[in-house]
C-alpha cells in the first residue's frame, strides 16, 4: 500500500537549500564542523525564546523573532549539507542533531510560557504535543521505516508561522500569542495522527 505524505512547508526544502548555497560553500571552505552549525541553531532558538519571554515588557524584541526563526531553519538545513559535502556524516551526528532540535523546540516554547501575556498552560501543552510529534517522526525510523518530517504543522511550519505572526502582538498585545497557540494545538494533534498513519502504512509494507 503506497502512501504519499503531506509535507507542508518542508516540501520547499530543496528550494530553501539552494538559497543557502553561498553560505554553504563558505562553511565548507572553512571546514566548519556540522555540530557547530547545529549548535548555532540552538542558540538562535534560545535567543528567540528569550525575545518571546521578554517581549511583553519590551515589545521591540518582537522584531528579533523572525530573524532568529529563520536563523534556526538555516542552521537546520546547513548542518546536513555541510556534513555531506565534507564527509563528516555519521550516526552520532544524527543523534546530536535530533537531540539539539528537541532542545531548541523546548527553548522556544518555554520562552512563550514565560511571557506574562501568555496563558502558560497553552504554551506548555503545545510543547508537549510538539515533542510527541517529533518523537513519532524519529521512532518510525528506529522501527525500520522512514523518518517522518511532514504533516500539517511540522518544525519548519511552526517557525515560519511564528515569524509571520510576530508583528501581531505589537498591535494587539502579548496575549495575541494565545491565538496562535490555540491554532497550534489542534494542528499538532492532526500532524501526530498523520504521522502515525504514514508510519503504520510504511511499516506494514515491510
Amino acid at each position: 500500500m503506497a502512501t504519499k505524505s503531506y509535507r507542508g512547508i518542508y516540501a520547499i526544502k530543496p528550494w530553501w537549500q539552494r538559497r543557502l548555497t553561498t553560505l554553504e560553500n563558505w562553511l565548507v571552505e572553512r571546514r566548519v564542523h556540522p555540530d557547530i552549525i547545529t549548535l548555532s541553531g540552538v542558540v538562535c532558538a534560545g535567543l528567540m525564546g528569550a525575545a518571546l519571554a521578554f517581549s511583553a515588557r519590551w515589545p521591540f524584541l518582537l522584531l528579533a523573532v523572525a530573524p532568529f526563526a529563520i536563523g534556526r531553519l538555516a542552521a537546520n538545513a546547513l548542518d546536513g549539507l555541510v556534513a555531506r559535502r565534507t564527509g563528516m556524516t555519521r550516526p552520532l551526528g544524527e543523534v546530536f542533531h535530533e537531540c539539539c532540535d528537541r532542545f531548541a523546540d523546548t527553548l522556544v516554547f518555554v520562552g512563550l510560557a514565560l511571557n506574562s501575556g501568555v496563558f502558560a498552560p497553552l504554551a506548555w501543552g503545545t510543547l508537549v504535543l510538539v515533542l510527541l510529534n517529533s518523537y513519532l517522526g524519529i521512532v518510525t525510523k528506529a522501527a525500520g521505516g522512514k523518518r517522518q518530517y511532514g504533516g500539517l504543522l511540522a518544525k519548519a511550519d511552526r517557525m515560519i508561522y511564528m515569524a509571520a505572526f510576530s508583528p501581531f502582538p505589537l498591535f494587539f498585545g502579548p496575549s495575541a500569542w494565545n491565538w496562535l497557540l490555540l491554532a497550534f494545538i489542534p494542528a499538532t494533534i492532526v500532524t501526530i495522527v498523520q504521522r502515525y498513519w504514514w508510519a503504520y502504512c510504511d511499516l506494514k509494507q515491510g
